[in-house]
């Protein structure tokens, strides 16, 4: 069975730079502090910040659908906010896929911006494909964009 590739865009009224920042360069410290529910902690097990190479363990709140996850950075292009990463774990991969590859890049469109997100799920060849999970995890990364889009404009001077 093949690498299954998935895409979404997204619009944000809020700058490229800024957004980037606070959504993938700093998600350590941004996801479990706006998002608690999902998110007890992320902590650096490889590298101490996020830069190529570096491994981020994701812990997910109790009661939450996954344990765990870890995220390596494979690519970082600070100027053209751009980053890919590799997400591995039998928690969120569910036993479908050997691992999820993400692009996230974000695109200036006049004040705000738009982010374009692509998952390559690379499944394992014995198993059957969960595209319905797959189609969860891009709306929950949907939902995640915007709580950080949300507190980018409540307060303009975070991130900027």
């Amino acid at each position: 069975m093949g690498v299954k590739t998935y895409s979404q865009e997204i619009e944000s009224p809020v700058a490229a730079a800024r957004l980037f920042k606070a959504f993938c360069l700093d998600n350590h410290h941004v996801f479990p502090k706006l998002m608690p529910e999902s998110f007890k902690s992320i902590e650096f097990v490889e590298g101490a910040s996020t830069t190529v190479g570096s491994v981020r363990q994701f812990n997910f709140s109790d009661g939450y659908q996954f344990k765990n996850a870890k995220n390596k950075i494979d690519e970082l292009d600070l100027a053209n906010f751009y980053c890919k990463y590799t997400t591995t774990g039998v928690d969120v991969v569910d036993g479908n896929c050997e691992c999820l590859v993400s692009e996230t890049k974000f695109y200036p469109k006049g004040h705000g911006c738009v982010c374009k997100m692509t998952f390559h799920v690379h499944p394992l060849s014995r198993t059957e494909f969960n595209e319905e999970a797959t189609k969860m995890g891009q709306e929950e990364l949907k939902k995640m964009l915007k709580v950080v889009e949300e507190y980018l404009i409540a307060n303009p001077d975070a991130y900027a």
